[in-house]
């Protein structure tokens, strides 16, 4: 049996099982090794595996509802799967709205588009993990295929080729009715064409969304999935509503305000909650410590132990280590580049390990308390309040090569005057600055000029 593809100048012989003892032989359609039958054209070492040799040229997706999808040989542009969001150098499955598939990765996906989720019930499904310690980098930084969200916050599915999805998302609905969009329903699509949610107004520019093509709506799968009403741990007073927000109130969780978007509210007692924050992930791994944290809420206010400030409401502990912090802090880096310090600074939960013989933060400069994680050079005395050092954290790191010894050793400037602000407040008035060659004088901002709160106006 032959087949003449357009691949090929020569026709496709069937085989029936490659033989791997010779030479092995990869698929020209996909690059995988072939194993089962195929066709080839043994004079030019030319072999497609039967499902990419059989592969119609053009296909209708339903995941893709605008125009068909054609086969060609290489990706005509951009060389990014849109499924796996993998590298694209053999057959792709293309459409001018530039979306780009690996023609296993179409064939796939349409035939879970056509013949539902439920295909997928005899590939076993791994739980949602208690802790991630023991898995490779590789899974802790995957991203589910469908809602693009961290993989290993919930169950999920291996498909193979390092494909994975969510066990939640196997049963999503591939048309919704949704109240942000009452004039059309919204058909679960490829995410082709990036437009910003209509529900959290970012812009995801991988995966699926649910989309109303002839409006240009989009919605995120886990902003379709958010309740209209939630009955909350943090407010038991009254429920929060999913509405615009009325007003630039702070949420009561993060203590930050957004400009645009989504949020649980109570119009009676004016409280707020973002919705990342009103169901944040129940356990978060960092690489500021060695073990994971688990969420924990309470109506109290907190003190965190990364960074001394205060939280409310909803708290990470390490219940090994009796530490409780902020959410948001888990992320701080261990060791950072400080513009004033020539020495990386690491982060510690413990300052007293290290005697330090002097407790004034070098940004502020304001008294650290030693009970709450800063960052520190132990060598050279240096501390610096961890949220003094996010603050500083646009700064590049100068290499300090032409420095004196004694200004290498504890700032970017060394103070020439100082002038009394009333009876308790001394400010540097002059100072000497690695980044100029002259004296910098402080000085009115006279031009209108925005200066961050951790700098001083100075001019030469």
């Amino acid at each position: 049996m032959e087949l003449q593809h357009f691949s090929h100048k020569h026709p496709l012989v069937f085989i029936e099982k490659q033989n791997h003892e010779s030479e092995k032989a990869y698929c020209s359609g996909c690059g995988e090794l072939v194993s089962g039958s195929s066709f080839g054209c043994v004079e030019c070492r030319y072999y497609l595996d039967k499902l990419c040799a059989e592969a119609p040229s053009e296909i209708n997706h339903p995941f893709h509802c605008n125009h068909s999808l054609k086969l060609q040989v290489s990706p005509p542009f951009r060389n990014i799967c849109d499924f796996c969001d993998k590298g694209l150098d053999k057959f792709v499955y293309h459409c001018s709205c530039d979306l780009n598939l690996h023609i296993k990765c179409a064939l796939l996906s349409k035939s879970i588009a056509e013949k539902g989720f439920g295909k997928l019930d005899d590939i076993p499904h791994k739980e949602a993990l208690v802790s991630i310690e023991n898995f490779s980098e590789e899974l802790k930084g995957a991203k589910c295929f469908a809602c693009w969200q961290r993989l290993l916050d919930f169950a999920y599915l291996d498909l193979g080729h390092g494909i994975f999805l969510h066990k939640k998302c196997v049963d999503l609905p591939t048309e919704i009715n949704h109240f942000l969009h009452s004039q059309h329903s919204l058909i679960l699509q490829f995410n082709s064409k990036p437009l910003p949610c209509q529900m959290c107004k970012k812009t995801q520019l991988k995966g699926f969304v649910y989309r109303c093509s002839p409006c240009e709506v989009a919605l995120h799968i886990t902003c379709a999935e958010l309740p209209t009403k939630i009955n909350h741990l943090c407010h038991r007073n009254h429920p929060l509503f999913l509405k615009f927000d009325p007003e630039s109130l702070p949420c009561q969780i993060c203590q930050n305000t957004q400009d645009e978007g989504l949020v649980y509210c109570c119009s009676i007692c004016k409280f707020k909650l973002h919705v990342d924050c009103a169901s944040p992930p129940p356990i978060i791994k960092g690489e500021i410590h060695e073990h994971p944290f688990t969420l924990f809420w309470k109506q109290l206010p907190f003190i965190c132990d990364a960074c001394g400030t205060t939280g409310n409401c909803a708290s990470y502990t390490c219940y090994k280590c009796s530490l409780t912090i902020h959410g948001n802090c888990i992320s701080l880096p261990p060791i950072i580049k400080f513009p004033r310090h020539r020495h990386p600074l690491s982060h510690t939960f413990i300052l007293g390990q290290y005697e330090m013989k002097t407790l004034i933060c070098e940004a502020c400069p304001e008294k650290v308390n030693a009970q709450h994680g800063v960052y520190c050079c132990s060598d050279c005395n240096y501390v610096v309040h961890a949220d003094c050092a996010q603050e500083y954290s646009w700064f590049s790191f100068y290499e300090l090569e032409d420095m004196d010894e004694d200004l290498k050793e504890k700032s970017a400037f060394a103070v020439i005057k100082v002038s009394k602000l009333g009876e308790d407040i001394v400010i540097a008035s002059e100072i000497k600055h690695l980044n100029h060659q002259h004296n910098l004088v402080l000085s009115n901002d006279s031009e209108g000029h925005k200066v961050s709160t951790m700098l001083l106006l100075v001019q030469c």
